[in-house]
């Protein structure tokens, strides 16, 4: 709990003249609202006088007192939301920012869904712990404070009927919370499990249709809501029996203080006046009291929801900038793998076992072998999506380590197997290889890429939405479309992971001729899964296992009839 409160409180106190002026107002608006008691005991005992002017300036100086506590409770609440906003805007920036900067092993491993809803969850616990701390927590506290040290004026017992119940209440809410924090965070991981099969159902909506799945992805669903609806009634009674201990203790401290002010009364130890004030602070304590309940019944919500929410920030980043990077704004593209070894997580066997290979500036070279045999392992590896076991990835001679992650990426233009798509603009997918890049500029890429006599003829051309993840358009587009992508970025350095084994033979042609083009004079890795794609590269490399198997050309490869290259080829041929 003081760790998530540490990390709230340092959003919220940013601005610490601020904050210190939102607490006074609140302070100030507390204790003048909580007095009106104190004034009903001073026209009681006013009253047998008949003192009309002496009735006259304790109604002025009540009324005062209210105005003054009014202007200064809205001026509280609206420095509070000044802090609020900026500090609720702080917060959610810093974490999307610690979790876009998380590793590629991070984002694999978690649910689009169950993010989506830990950030919504979280920000929301935001606002409401922010306004149950400062408007329930430290208003209840104010009223508790002014009203013990009138009670303790009239008479100490009063006080302490009023006290010990207080603390009672708050021992019992210790164990009633921790409890109840625990059911929270058991609804929790359903409600993220409900929301993350619902969010893999949005996004993958395509597959469901065409395998008539509809009835089965419902049925899934409703399964996964008998788990869920148990998880909430046994999160829902846990506030029962917070509402069932504390109603019983808060009845009996009324029905004490009242009776001790009725005895005190009676035997003419209080004034009428004094009974009253102790009447009035019960009427206005007591549903405070219920506020305070309900507090920190929210603050156990919320608390579950904004631990996962702050949880982020623990995150750690295992693949880490250096302290002093080398700073590079181009290279000449020398790419040097250097005895590489690397193990996923979880996994006994190299991914990666013991790689030696050189390529030359400007050379392009593809990587060929069975499906697990290394062959995009060893692009993420050149990108720092993870770090090796063993061995080093050299650039022009410096070890990619030296390098910032961002300047490392930055060398590299990355087309990808199955291209993600923003659901923007066909422009704005296009540009978003380049900063503020001019529509000139995007055409001339579209035109290299082989793609812009297909968007010249689209009714709202470049302003053409392409739906979530690009789904408006055909596997070859989006492909041409990541090439114009990466053309504008102008990278020092290509990986091209092909896919056009399934698509047909004019979108094949039309994506190979914008790939060598767009690769001229870069140096270039392409992860090859149609071998006609690579007839052309300067340097075939077989993988196996983790290992290589081969290094040629094409036509050398395939004078050895019996190199795996070959046999890859002749399985190729078959299927065409």
């Amino acid at each position: 709990m003081l760790k998530v409160l540490k990390t709230f409180f340092h959003f919220v106190y940013r601005k610490k003249a601020v904050y210190i002026l939102f607490i006074v107002s609140i302070v100030v608006a507390g204790i003048l609202q909580s007095i009106s008691p104190y004034f009903l005991k001073l026209f009681v005992d006013a009253i047998p006088s008949l003192d009309y002017g002496r009735l006259i300036n304790i109604l002025l100086i009540y009324t005062g007192a209210s105005v003054l506590g009014l202007t200064v409770s809205i001026l509280g609440e609206w420095v509070g939301d000044v802090i609020l906003l900026n500090s609720s805007r702080d917060a959610r920036q810093e974490i999307f920012k610690h979790v876009q900067d998380l590793d590629f092993v991070f984002h694999s491993g978690k649910s689009t869904g169950g993010l989506i809803s830990a950030f919504k969850r979280g920000d929301g616990s935001f606002f409401d712990m922010f306004h149950t701390i400062h408007f329930n927590i430290i208003n209840i506290l104010i009223t508790t404070i002014v009203m013990v040290f009138f009670f303790t004026k009239i008479n100490l017992l009063i006080a302490v009927t009023m006290v010990v119940p207080l603390v009672i209440i708050l021992i019992s809410i210790k164990f009633l919370i921790r409890f109840n924090i625990q059911k929270r965070n058991i609804f929790n991981k359903e409600e993220d499990y409900v929301s993350g099969i619902i969010a893999d159902n949005m996004i993958n909506y395509e597959t469901v249709k065409l395998f008539a799945k509809e009835k089965w992805e419902e049925k899934r669903l409703s399964v996964a809501f008998i788990r869920w609806i148990k998880t909430l009634w046994g999160y829902a009674n846990s506030f029962r029996l917070i509402d069932v201990v504390l109603g019983i203790i808060t009845s009996i401290s009324t029905f004490l203080t009242f009776f001790v002010a009725l005895y005190l009364t009676v035997n003419h130890r209080l004034s009428i006046g004094e009974f009253v004030l102790v009447i009035g602070f019960i009427g206005m304590f007591i549903p405070k009291i219920w506020n305070l309940v309900y507090g920190i019944r929210g603050i156990a919500k919320n608390y579950a929801d904004i631990e996962k929410y702050f949880g982020f920030l623990d995150e750690k980043i295992e693949i880490v900038d250096p302290e002093n990077p080398i700073k590079m704004s181009h290279v000449k593209g020398e790419i040097k793998f250097n005895n590489i070894r690397f193990t996923y997580n979880g996994r006994s066997k190299n991914a990666i076992n013991g790689i030696n290979l050189n390529i030359k500036p400007g050379e392009s070279i593809a990587l060929v072998g069975r499906s697990g045999s290394g062959k995009t392992t060893l692009t993420k590896l050149l990108m720092r999506f993870y770090d090796l076991d063993s061995g080093e990835i050299t650039i022009d001679g410096v070890n990619i380590t030296k390098f910032t992650k961002s300047t490392l990426r930055s060398f590299i233009g990355v087309v990808p197997q199955e291209p993600i798509l923003f659901n923007n603009t066909i422009a704005y997918n296009i540009g978003y290889g380049k900063n503020r890049p001019k529509l000139s500029e995007i055409k001339i890429a579209s035109n290299l890429a082989n793609i812009d006599e297909f968007i010249e003829d689209l009714k709202d051309k470049y302003n053409t939405e392409v739906g979530e993840r690009g789904v408006k358009l055909s596997g070859g587009q989006k492909q041409r479309l990541a090439i114009a992508r990466m053309i504008l970025s102008d990278p020092d350095i290509v990986v091209f992971d092909e896919a056009t084994s399934h698509l047909d033979s004019e979108s094949e042609k039309l994506i190979q001729d914008a790939f060598w083009k767009a690769r001229a004079g870069k140096t270039t890795i392409i992860v090859a899964h149609r071998l006609s794609t690579i007839m052309r590269a300067d340097k075939i490399v077989v993988m196996e296992y983790g290992k290589i198997k081969e290094i040629g050309t094409h036509e050398s490869l395939l004078k050895d009839k019996n190199s795996l290259y070959s046999h890859f080829w002749n399985l190729q041929i078959k299927l065409d």
